[in-house]
């Protein structure tokens, strides 16, 4: 392998800390009073189980974070349900049957390799940095044994940039590795003779490693080469001259860089708590205040005399001797009688404006109905206003976190061989993602609303004149409303199943109709035969006439 002095990584590493610099103390501030075993910095060691949480004093942030966090996961991507669905963009495609079962069968072997992987327990982590530092990064690569495997970042181990869009294109990890797990990784021919030495005597001494992903300048992806692929990937020892353990590439970003949200020209994201981080040190310092009356309540200063040397027994029930003469000089300096009960009342106050920062009633909302499920349309209803206010941050996550990920995850399972061949009317054909999850339902709700308002609106005219019906296009508002609400493939009918089933029940009324007259028509022939032979005429003519007369009818 090449080994590069002051090679062109290592100088853009310094140049993107550069960039980085100015949010590492608003990092350290969260990491201190919010997510203590969160976010890397200066002088962090691997597997340090020192406590962290020196500063914490009430834990109400800590706790509205994990809530935020897990509302997430359930509400974004629920291990339990459905969260998103495959499609193509031309609905006359999407009406063939075979197309149809090809989607369906992706979706179905995609849900199970989510499900193999460790992606829900990623995912998780990866929410609750976002909703910390408002940037969260997840890393995706295929693995022999799941076939896919995530790892979800922390703060200040990656240093990122992005493109012409403000889209994340480019990832700077720097992580530590074992001598070991270097040459498990990247094989002893790779590594250089100090990860060797380090072999010999101690396999557990740490490295530090750099992971460059970032575009390509030239590629020729006909080649099917990893060099010659749109994202370029380094390993190399970061403070060893820069060797480079290994170069390849991929035909993804496999990392996806979502943020929170984003002001201007800002690389990195900006989260809830930085929003909440001013009442979380306020509450901080009430509690302490609150915890310092309490002890001034029941432990007052004391005067004593200057002759009284030994220390004061405060415990309950402990005896202090004094002289008989200045049995009275021992007594409370002065009295603290704070208002305790007002104290806690602006405390409660505080850390429920912290729960409200984090969205915490929009989510133990739905954690805290009785029902196993609660659905799209009561998360719409009962808090539509404060989804309004998430509606950009679900957006965003669509656009940069699950778009990239479901990319990912597809791209992995068709080169290894575990999606089915698509049908050949697919060919060129492009394929969309739809989110079901409940809060993406919910946010499309809002959008069921005027469907339901007008059928409920022309129905109640129809009742006075029905040909206002004529009016609405019903079959598009079933598609739309469908749509909206998150409908499985293959439950709303297709338009040509719809025609055909339409025309099959034509047929059937027309023949229903030509049988009603046949029937009519012998009734008819019956009565004349009976009429005809009181007047003495031949049977068998009778009969003939009444068949030929029948049969003028039909036609």
């Amino acid at each position: 392998m090449r080994h590069i002095e002051n090679n062109q990584y290592l100088r853009r590493l310094q140049g993107l800390r550069q960039e980085r610099n100015s949010w590492e103390s608003h990092w350290q501030d969260i990491s201190d009073y919010i997510l203590p075993r969160k976010g890397v910095y200066d002088g962090h060691r691997p597997n340090d189980g020192r406590v962290r949480s020196g500063k914490i004093i009430d834990s109400t942030a800590t706790r509205a974070l994990r809530i935020l966090a897990a509302g997430l996961q359930g509400g974004l991507t629920s291990p339990a349900r459905p969260w998103f669905r495959l499609g193509i963009s031309d609905r006359d495609l999407a009406r063939h049957k075979s197309v149809r079962e090809w989607i369906s069968k992706v979706e179905n072997t995609m849900y199970r390799a989510l499900a193999r992987s460790n992606f829900y327990s990623c995912i998780h982590s990866l929410y609750t940095e976002l909703a910390g530092f408002g940037t969260g990064i997840l890393y995706c690569e295929p693995d022999d044994e799941r076939g896919i495997r995530f790892r979800t970042l922390t703060a200040g181990e990656y240093c990122l940039a992005t493109d012409a869009q403000g889209r994340v294109d480019t990832v700077y990890r720097e992580f530590k590795m074992t001598a070991r797990q270097l040459e498990k990784r990247f094989g002893m021919q790779n590594l250089p003779a100090t990860v060797h030495s380090s072999l010999n005597m101690n396999r557990d001494h740490w490295f530090d490693v750099l992971h460059v992903v970032q575009p390509r300048d030239e590629f020729d992806i006909a080649l099917m080469d990893t060099m010659n692929m749109p994202f370029e990937s380094v390993f190399l020892l970061n403070g060893h001259g820069g060797h480079v353990l290994s170069e390849s590439g991929f035909m993804e970003n496999p990392y996806m860089a979502p943020r929170w949200d984003t002001s201007a020209m800002d690389v990195y994201g900006r989260s809830p708590a930085m929003d909440v981080l001013a009442d979380v040190k306020m509450l901080m310092e009430m509690s302490k205040s609150q915890i310092q009356a309490v002890h001034l309540t029941l432990r007052p200063p004391m005067k004593v005399p200057s002759m009284y040397s030994r220390r004061l027994n405060l415990l309950p029930g402990g005896q202090n001797p004094v002289e008989q003469n200045q049995q009275d000089s021992v007594s409370p300096l002065y009295q603290v009688r704070p208002d305790l009960a007002g104290v806690s009342n602006k405390i409660q106050d505080v850390r429920t404006a912290i729960r409200e920062g984090f969205y915490n009633d929009i989510f133990m909302m739905m954690a805290g109905t009785n029902r196993r499920t609660i659905t799209a349309a009561e998360v719409a209803e009962r808090h539509e206003e404060k989804l309004i206010q998430l509606g950009p941050v679900i957006e965003r996550q669509h656009t940069e976190l699950l778009d990239p990920l479901i990319d990912r995850v597809f791209g992995i399972l068709m080169r290894s061989g575990q999606l089915p061949e698509a049908p050949s009317v697919l060919e060129g054909a492009d394929i969309k993602i739809d989110y079901i999850s409940v809060l993406a339902q919910a946010q499309k709700m809002v959008g069921t609303q005027s469907i339901q308002s007008l059928a409920q609106f022309v129905g109640n005219l129809a009742k006075a004149n029905p040909e206002v019906l004529d009016k609405v296009d019903m079959d598009r508002a079933v598609d739309d409303y469908a749509e909206l609400i998150g409908v499985p493939n293959g439950i709303v009918r297709s338009g040509d199943e719809v025609e055909k089933l339409r025309n099959m029940r034509k047929d059937m009324l027309i023949k229903e109709q030509q049988l009603q007259q046949s029937l009519q028509a012998a009734s008819m022939g019956a009565g004349i035969v009976k009429d005809l032979s009181y007047s003495g005429l031949n049977p068998e003519l009778m009969q003939g006439m009444v068949n030929q007369a029948g049969h003028i009818m039909q036609h």
